[in-house]
């Protein structure tokens, strides 16, 4: 049942997802449109300042709403998610540049501003084309140039004959540098998003890990995590003759604390014990939750001879610790059973061994360390 739940959720958070990306491409098919209408606009004004014939406006208009109303309705209904561009990137740039091109072949008068206008849908395609197909359309759009000026050659030309035009080329040129501003600013919140989604990405990994190599209560490693642990070092120890040691330290009695004051109050005793315990550690020393109310210490380049104080220390503070803001006369102790690793061993016989020496440990009266060679 819950695997089922999660499979629902996921399906539901990307159906979410997909809803989302779909409408965004829609605001920007119509932002798209806006600015054809702005060329529009500017091509009937030129007309009106007598520099091109009415044609020129009026066929841009209709190949503009044709292009913007079928990318619209294509992802209006779904079909360019079957797509590997689901942005229709490379057809809206190639019509875009096909329209620029062919104003500036109808009316060459314009070929300044109109062919300005390139950089406007070069900027729209660095935003949403793939690389491979932006480059695509760019070496098409520069075969096409090529050919538009050995065909047209000097009746390319730049219309400033009169105040109007002059005006005209001044605002229009204006607008198209303000449309690439506006998608470089565009392109940058992009990428910062992108950005953030990745950094959200890496700390949700962080947390699962955490959550996966944790212990939930005690916030220490877990008897997954200390396994790996304990399997790096009999490794570095292999490789280099470092020794080290395993112990396991087990609290006495700990079933009567949950028994005798409430689960709240044992979960925390081995809170406490767990900070107490990971207080004077070195660096190269790894503290867990075995399981339970049993924990493991490896101290890592230390010898058995060299154990005692370390361990003594956790006895003895634990032992007179004072409990009474846990619950009124409460006294907790700790076993512990102390091995050294052996080259050639294997980590079920040094956790053998230790596990012996706890258990003699809980036989000879408890709340003490006892080692095993």
């Amino acid at each position: 049942m819950q695997i089922g739940e999660e499979k629902l959720e996921k399906a539901l958070r990307s159906a979410h997802t997909r809803e989302r990306d779909q409408q965004q491409r829609l605001r920007w098919i119509s932002w798209i449109a806006a600015s054809y209408a702005l060329d529009a606009l500017f091509l009937a004004l030129f007309w009106a300042a007598g520099t091109v014939a009415a044609g020129v406006p009026l066929a841009y208009t209709v190949f503009a709403a044709l292009i913007c109303g079928a990318i619209y309705a294509w992802t209006a209904s779904g079909r360019n998610l079957r797509m590997r561009d689901p942005n229709l990137g490379m057809p809206q740039i190639a019509a875009a540049v096909v329209l620029q091109i062919g104003v500036v072949a109808a009316a060459p008068q314009l070929a300044f501003p109109f062919l300005a206008n390139l950089f406007t849908v070069f900027a729209f395609g660095m935003t949403w084309a793939p690389v491979r197909q932006a480059a695509m359309v760019w070496s098409l759009g520069v075969v096409a140039l090529g050919m538009l000026f050995y065909a047209m050659g000097e009746r390319l030309a730049f219309p400033v004959a009169s105040a109007a035009e002059r005006w005209l080329v001044w605002s229009y040129f204006s607008l198209i540098l303000g449309r690439c501003l506006m998608l470089s600013v565009q392109a940058s919140e992009l990428r910062q998003r992108l950005q953030d989604s990745r950094r959200k990405l890496a700390d949700s990994l962080a947390q699962v890990q955490q959550l996966a190599s944790h212990d939930e209560l005690t916030r220490t490693l877990n008897r997954r995590a200390l396994i790996a642990r304990l399997e790096e070092q009999r490794s570095r120890a292999e490789r280099f003759h470092e020794a080290f040691c395993v112990a396991l330290l087990d609290l006495d009695h700990f079933k009567a604390v949950n028994d005798t004051h409430g689960h709240a109050a044992g979960d925390a005793v081995l809170r406490a014990f767990a900070a107490l315990a990971q207080a004077g550690l070195r660096d190269s020393d790894v503290f867990g939750r075995y399981g339970g109310e049993e924990f493991m210490l490896i101290l890592g380049a230390t010898p058995l001879a060299a154990v005692q104080p370390p361990l003594e220390r956790i006895r003895a503070e634990l032992g007179q610790r004072d409990w009474a803001a846990v619950a009124g006369g409460l006294r907790v102790t700790v076993s512990i059973g102390v091995t050294a690793f052996h080259r050639g061993e294997t980590l079920e016989q040094v956790l053998s061994r230790a596990d012996d020496a706890l258990y003699e440990a809980k036989r000879l009266g408890r709340d003490r360390i006892v080692t095993r060679d």
